[in-house]
């Protein structure tokens, strides 16, 4: 089932330059739709068949396959997470969900619901009782769709280590969003991927003091 998609992904060309920066897609097949882009893989919508999602690692990241079908697998069928149907060497094929992420929510100026959050501490839960370790959630792997939210990319689900990613972003979406969105108001993505960048070099290490100390310099300096 699904011969072309494993002939078509062989036409896409997928680079990496540095892990902690988004991949860059060079060439994939003209009838399919980049729908995302993250730091292992980028994912596509074929337009023949448009009910799937394949996730497309690139070079360095095609171990990551397995572990990620993996953990999928763990999580069943849920509604919290993209159904799954299988993988490739270097590929996984999921059910295509409409959305769009909190990231470029944020950038388009359109309102991220309170409901989101709930909907992601259920996903977090609900990971938790199938034995995984929800971690790396940030604005890019949280999707919005109709004021609900769901979560995709559980490729590290299966760390020991306690990630404090989501803490993070809940205290800034009651801390900071909540007084500084107006309706149509922007964040310019340059803004965002400072923030990216200081937290993966500083602010995941520092703590909640040092956060919370350089949130309060971006709000002065750009609101």
């Amino acid at each position: 089932m699904y011969d072309d998609i494993a002939r078509d992904v062989q036409a896409c060309r997928i680079v990496s330059k540095h892990a902690q920066d988004p991949v860059r897609v060079l060439a994939h097949p003209a009838h399919w739709r980049c729908v995302g882009i993250g730091t292992s893989a980028a994912v596509f919508q074929p337009q023949d068949h448009p009910l799937l999602a394949v996730k497309v690692y690139a070079p360095p990241f095609v171990h990551e396959a397995e572990e990620e079908g993996g953990i999928y697998e763990q999580l069943g069928d849920t509604a919290y997470f993209p159904t799954y149907y299988g993988r490739g060497d270097n590929y996984l094929l999921l059910a295509y969900r409409p959305g769009k992420n909190v990231y470029d929510c944020l950038v388009a100026g359109e309102h991220i619901p309170e409901q989101v959050l709930h909907d992601v501490e259920a996903a977090i839960a609900y990971a938790r009782e199938r034995g995984l370790n929800p971690s790396d959630l940030h604005v890019k792997n949280i999707m919005v769709y109709e004021g609900r939210g769901y979560v995709v990319d559980p490729s590290k689900y299966r760390r020991t280590k306690d990630c404090k990613r989501w803490d993070a972003l809940k205290s800034a979406y009651y801390d900071y969003y909540l007084d500084l969105y107006r309706p149509g108001r922007t964040c310019p993505a340059w803004i965002l991927e400072t923030i990216r960048k200081w937290y993966k070099t500083e602010g995941e290490s520092k703590g909640d003091g040092h956060l919370r100390a350089f949130a309060e310099g971006i709000k002065r300096l750009f609101f």
